[in-house]
């Protein structure tokens, strides 16, 4: 652990947070009778993996948790009989359709709700509002209407799913007519999911549950390490479930088993030293690109004729998945290369603060802005890794929710 507590005296940093804290009631949305939650999108919608990342953000600032289980109480009160939930709301347009994409939700409703207990201490009204079984039930369908019944591997239906909008290759287009990619970054998700549910199962004393959802997460595991593992390659590659075969796509979700600690030691040193420190593939003048530049679709922006209306995942780099990178290499002790990729991040971050996203390339900011939602993360690698804290952690009790409320008792952040 670094114990350099010089990011704490960084004005600039805490310039940036305080700008950061001005711009969050920006996020905050209430449209009677949807309760009130946040998001970081102008435009109202409330997605999925997007809530955990601002949730991080908004415990770090001391926030109240109301407006992350608001968010969980919306995604659930709208769910169907076999457990599907739509992974995006967008409740305030008038006369808008309350789900606006019919793909499943991303797996982290369990992680959101794990935050909220490190920061309230609170997770008894999960069982009060009848909302574990509706959590229980969403897993399932996760396990079972999106599950490849060879490889014991769940699948995203489309690239829309994946939230990498633009990765047509890899996941499919839009509105697909069936799933078959069984992303590296899906099932690392997953198997951090079925973990904190099974945290969330122990606290509220469902411990039959908690066996259950740990047993899976192992298996799954297993399953990603036998499927998705390139041993020739060093490389994690996401599977086509229909042609059983590797989809040979270099893309930044091969580095999210690093967070899931899916990989063996030796697997994650190679991983890491093949590909993530590659500067032909992922190294780039602003890592980490959410394709190696190896790839043909390595661009910055779009492709000729390509739809232009979405985001793109192509030659750019996104804040969150640098940060879940960062976190997977502190998990296997790889503290320097964790340094170098929040430096990296920190100083793309001030090139163009609050950014949706940036050019991997030029370090152009690109997208929506300002942008409140989940690119501040760039802002607190730094204090994380200095001080040893990790809010992502699954666990019972999270020292990292005491220690930044100390810090904020203290006006250091």
């Amino acid at each position: 652990m670094i114990t350099d507590t010089s990011c704490l005296h960084d004005t600039t940093r805490r310039s940036l947070i305080t700008h950061y804290y001005g711009l969050l009631p920006l996020g905050v949305r209430s449209f009677l009778p949807t309760p009130p939650y946040f998001t970081g999108y102008s435009d109202h919608t409330l997605y999925d993996w997007d809530q955990y990342f601002e949730g991080i953000l908004l415990c770090n600032l001391g926030w109240p948790t109301e407006y992350l289980k608001n968010g969980v109480r919306i995604f659930l009160n709208r769910q169907e009989e076999d457990g599907f939930v739509a992974r995006a709301f967008n409740v305030g347009y008038p006369g808008s359709v309350h789900i606006k994409h019919r793909t499943m939700i991303k797996p982290f409703l369990g992680q959101i709700l794990l935050l909220c207990h490190h920061q309230s201490g609170q997770s008894g009204w999960l069982l009060e509002e009848g909302l574990w079984e509706k959590l229980l039930r969403y897993v399932d369908c996760w396990r079972s209407r999106f599950r490849d019944s060879d490889s014991g591997l769940s699948f995203w239906f489309d690239a829309g799913q994946t939230g990498m909008d633009n990765h047509y290759d890899r996941a499919g287009d839009f509105g697909g007519d069936t799933g078959f990619c069984a992303g590296c970054d899906l099932n690392s998700y997953l198997v951090r999911e079925l973990k904190a549910l099974a945290v969330l199962a122990d606290i509220l004393g469902q411990h039959d549950d908690a066996r259950s959802l740990r047993a899976e997460s192992e298996a799954l595991a297993n399953a990603m390490q036998e499927y998705l593992w390139n041993d020739e390659e060093s490389m994690y590659y996401d599977w086509h479930v229909g042609e059983k075969r590797h989809i040979a796509i270099k893309a930044v979700s091969a580095f999210a088993p690093l967070w899931a600690e899916v990989p063996s030691e030796s697997q994650a040193n190679r991983l890491v030293q093949s590909h993530l420190l590659n500067e032909e593939e992922f190294w780039r003048p602003w890592p980490i690109p959410a394709l190696a530049a190896t790839e043909p679709g390595y661009v910055e922006g779009f492709l000729p004729d390509e739809r232009t209306t979405c985001c793109s995942w192509r030659g750019n780099t996104w804040i969150p998945t640098n940060y879940i990178t960062f976190q997977g290499l502190r998990r296997y002790g790889m503290t320097e290369v964790a340094q170098l990729l929040a430096d990296k991040t920190y100083q793309l971050f001030k090139r163009s603060t609050f950014s949706e996203y940036y050019t991997a390339e030029s370090g152009v900011g690109c997208g929506k802005r300002p942008f409140w939602g989940w690119s501040t993360l760039a802002v607190y690698m730094h204090v994380e890794l200095e001080l040893g804290l990790d809010p992502t952690a699954l666990l019972e009790e999270n020292p990292a929710c005491t220690r930044m409320h100390a810090l904020r008792q203290e006006g250091a952040l």
